[in-house]
């Protein structure tokens, strides 16, 4: 009997791998067809995107892909957004599709407390569930322990405290993260509101690493001043009353040279050995009000030509192979990945929990 059973699991896979290639294209040429069209007739995607004009520009492409359906696009901070849908939801209102931007450990909260949905099944384009398209593997691409609700198109080395050398009289070659409590530095950082984004999950690095005493310091004897504004946090560090800024998301900088300013002089501060997604990773909200046009966006943003131009767009690093990198001082050494700390895995929660906690008896 069991040999029989075999036999028959061994011809039905047979069957199912020896369909033609065109039966298979059918398949999921016909699920993106129908979902095309659903999502013509709903007309419409809510989007939360990333703070910066490159990264709503880059996305704005997905209009003039789909004219039939009309793009929302509002940047939301994670730390203002989540908030927010806990209160939307509470009152029964579904209002957003999709976000695009940084997972933390609220972004954790809202997936294990079922507000959020998960993305895998979504993808159907055979260019996306391709395996070797992604340097991590199709697992790799996922942050959660799931492997199927966040996914990170974004990677590169990260490190999100900048300094401007020109004022350090040895040009800042002694700087290092371990170094940041030391007196000699009091007064002179500035710093992204640590509550959600790049300065939490720098910190939550630093804790994993150091422990609790570097945040504790950082924050209390070393006197950030804390701003939401990036462009603030950038006049800041270039003008030096602020020579070293903690948590500036890199689309500032990026935005700083298109204006025509000189970036040569801002450096990163060296000590954390770290990857990112920085804000390229994708959250989907439970009863979005247009599944079907962002089922489209979401395979959309994950192509290889879109990847390509978004990448040069905001100077980042896609996750997919066939990319060429917007930053190559920045790229992942993915042979070695496991030499590196990501900022925004869900293992990270456990720290980023304990941050969370020491800057809420810290912060009024």
């Amino acid at each position: 009997m069991r040999s029989r059973n075999i036999a028959a699991m061994l011809a039905l896979a047979f069957c199912v791998f020896a369909l033609p290639v065109g039966a298979q294209t059918a398949d999921w040429k016909k699920d993106w067809d129908a979902t095309v069209a659903a999502a013509n007739q709903e007309g419409a995607l809510v989007l939360s995107v990333p703070s910066g004009r490159a990264w709503r520009d880059a996305l704005g492409e997905f209009q003039t892909a789909y004219p039939s359906i009309k793009v929302d696009m509002t940047p939301v901070a994670s730390r203002d957004f989540w908030p927010r849908i806990v209160k939307e939801h509470e009152a029964g209102q579904y209002l957003w599709d999709l976000r695009i931007g940084g997972v933390d450990a609220p972004s954790y909260g809202m997936k294990n407390q079922g507000e959020l949905a998960p993305i895998r099944p979504l993808m159907i384009l055979p260019e996306i569930t391709d395996e070797k398209v992604w340097s991590a593997g199709f697992d790799g691409l996922f942050l959660d322990k799931e492997k199927k609700f966040f996914p990170a198109f974004v990677a590169y080395e990260s490190q999100s405290i900048y300094y401007n050398k020109s004022k350090f009289p040895d040009g800042g070659a002694s700087l290092t993260v371990q170094g940041l409590t030391d007196p000699k530095l009091t007064g002179k950082i500035s710093m992204a509101d640590p509550r959600g984004g790049a300065s939490l999950n720098t910190m939550t690095v630093i804790d994993k690493l150091y422990g609790d005493e570097p945040i504790k310091t950082l924050m209390t004897v070393q006197k950030p001043v804390i701003s939401n504004e990036p462009r603030q946090l950038m006049d800041w560090l270039a003008s030096g009353r602020y020579p070293i800024s903690f948590g500036l998301p890199s689309i500032t900088l990026v935005e700083y040279a298109q204006r025509g300013a000189p970036v040569d002089d801002y450096k990163k501060v060296p000590g954390l050995h770290i990857w990112s997604p920085g804000v390229g990773a994708l959250q989907l909200l439970i009863k979005s009000p247009h599944p079907a046009a962002t089922k489209v966006f979401i395979n959309w943003i994950l192509t290889r030509d879109v990847q390509a131009k978004l990448m040069q767009a905001v100077q980042l690093n896609s996750q997919r192979k066939d990319v060429p990198p917007g930053d190559p001082a920045s790229v992942v050494n993915f042979a070695a990945i496991e030499d590196y700390t990501c900022t925004q895995a869900e293992s990270l929660a456990p720290y980023e929990q304990r941050v969370v906690a020491l800057l809420r008896g810290i912060l009024p």
